[in-house]
This record gives structure tokens, sequence and C-alpha cells, in this order.
């Protein structure tokens, strides 16, 4: 059993170079866009219009792809649905993946998060991004945290493509210093690979001020979605995969009942959708809900902030 990381005063926030070169690229290609669109047009408008469009419509038709994919690989009865009801999850799911993905992460992953100004909670909360993300992942969810009295901080788990048990030491010294600076236990709230690195770290530091666990559409026991991506922490989140298996039998029945685990049965990532249900853990399935969404829409907020009253109610019951 490892000792908590000695943790070290705040620093400036910096900057996701990463996300930064990808939003670099994101302008580099608009002006490409605008070039060869206006060289073939001589029009302003439709210069302007595909100068703005090109990208929310590359990502939408991926999108579409990613939908197309989990549907084949999982043709579990839940994940069936009218086609108007498959088109509202895809529109939603690129509203909000173009929003964060391409819009926030690469411009705002230096902004702070919102300080609470609701009643005052019992409990901190701790929030880890995904694979591929960075900490603007948050902004739009910490202020409903912050509007609910919650305080709240998010860091960067780096490298991108590095080893998920990498990522131990930072997620423990940042849960240390919430701890430390709220005097308050703290919940850690972890999207996709987000509530691995989170259970990866508590594996090894199993001494840390964490009362409780919520991992928003978390591949417990992998994905075939795996297959689209490069990384040591993709090989990890593959189907099955012996660090999984590892990860798995190291939890105690009570951690895992420190745990809950919020899922879509039309996650467009993470599929099949067994794979969210982590035996002993609280399980909450969602529909109608893509992989990004499930840390935006209102429904799965609900989720998270009911199990954030749920843990605070045991702990004045305990206390």
């Amino acid at each position: 059993m490892n000792a908590p990381p000695p943790t070290s005063p705040p620093s400036g926030l910096r900057p996701s170079r990463a996300h930064l070169i990808y939003g670099g690229v994101e302008v580099g290609l608009s002006l490409v866009v605008a070039v060869v669109t206006w060289a073939t047009w001589h029009s302003v408008w439709t210069t302007l219009l595909w100068t703005v469009l090109w990208l929310p419509v590359a990502h939408a038709l991926g999108l579409a792809a990613g939908f197309v994919m989990a549907a084949s690989g999982d043709p579990a009865p839940a994940r069936r649905t009218t086609a108007g009801t498959n088109l509202a999850v895809w529109a939603y799911e690129c509203a909000a993946s173009i929003l964060l993905l391409d819009v926030y992460q690469p411009w705002l992953s230096a902004a702070p998060l919102p300080a609470p100004n609701g009643p005052a909670r019992p409990v901190a909360v701790l929030l880890l991004h995904g694979y591929g993300c960075n900490r603007a992942f948050w902004l739009r969810f910490s202020r409903h945290l912050a509007e609910a009295g919650y305080a709240c901080d998010a860091i960067n788990l780096g490298p991108m493509f590095g080893d998920i048990d990498g990522y131990a030491a930072n997620v423990a010294a940042a849960a240390q210093a919430l701890a430390e600076r709220t005097r308050l236990p703290v919940v850690i709230v972890g999207h996709s690979m987000g509530g691995l690195a989170a259970r990866a770290c508590l594996r090894r530091y199993r001494t840390l001020p964490v009362a409780h666990t919520i991992t928003l559409g978390s591949p417990h026991f992998g994905t075939l979605h795996t297959r689209n991506g490069v990384g040591t922490n993709v090989h990890q989140m593959r189907l099955g995969s012996d660090w999984l298996v590892a990860l798995a039998s190291s939890e105690t029945d009570a951690e895992r009942a420190r745990i809950t685990s919020i899922y879509s049965h039309h996650d467009n990532v993470v599929y099949p959708v067994r794979t969210s249900v982590l035996p002993g853990a609280h399980n909450l399935a969602l529909d109608r809900l893509g992989h990004v969404s499930l840390a935006t829409h209102p429904r799965a907020r609900a989720l998270v902030l009911e199990t954030l009253e749920r843990v605070a109610q045991g702990l004045r019951h305990s206390g």
C-alpha cells in the first residue's frame, strides 16, 4: 500500500500543448478550405459558409460512423430504437462533442473552474477527463456543480497516450490537495478513461480521502472501439485486457460499494454496453445518450447530483 504523494502549492494552469496544436491545425485547415472555396466559387457567402461548417460537418460524419459501428458491434435489444430517436441522439452528441472537443479543449484548457455559490456541501469533487481530452471537458459540468454548492477541481491526465497507471500519482496529489484546501472528503467523477484512472489510483493509494467514485461511460471491462485508437492506454482498454482483469481482481467488495457506474445503452464509444456494468458497484443505466453526452445532458447530471447527495447523507450518518 503506497502513501499518498506529497502535495505542492498549486501552480498556474498551463494550456494543453497537444490541444493547442490541434486548434492550430483546425485554423490552418479552415484557411485552406477558405482559399479553395474562394478560388472555386468566388463567392463571399459560400466561402464563409464552408469555412465555418467544414469542421462541424466532418465531426458529425465521424460520429455517425461511430454510432453505426456501435450498433453493429452491440446488437443488444436495449439499443434498438426508432430512426427518429437515433437521429436525436446523434444530433445532441454532435452538439456536445463539437462544443467540448473542438472549441473548449483547444482554447480553454487553462480556464479556471467556477467557485461554489450554492449551499455548502460536505464533499468536494475532483473531475477526470477521458481519452484524448483535457480538463476543459468539464467547464460546463463544473458550472452546474458550483451552482449546487460543490467545490471542484479538474486536472489533465498526461501523457495523452500513456499508461493509465502512470496517471495515479497525479490523481492522488490532486485529490489530496483538494481535500486539504476544502477540508472535505473528495468524490472523484471520471468520464470514460477517467473512471479507470480513478480506480487505478485508488488501487495504489488506498488511504486517500476519497469517499466515492462516480464513473460516466467508463469501459470497466473494455470496449471494441479501441480498435480505432493508439497508445498504451488504448491497449489497456481493450475488451477483456489483462490490465482490466488485474484491476478488477484487486478491488475488495467494500471498495466496489464506493463506486457508482453511470452508463448509456446508446453509448457510441463504449460497447458492448454491458462492459460498463461493474459487479458490486451501484450501476445506473440511461438511454438515448451518446458518450460525450453523458457529461453534459441534464439526465446524466441529475444522476451525478443524486449520487453526490447519497454519499453526503452516508457521511452524515456515519459521522
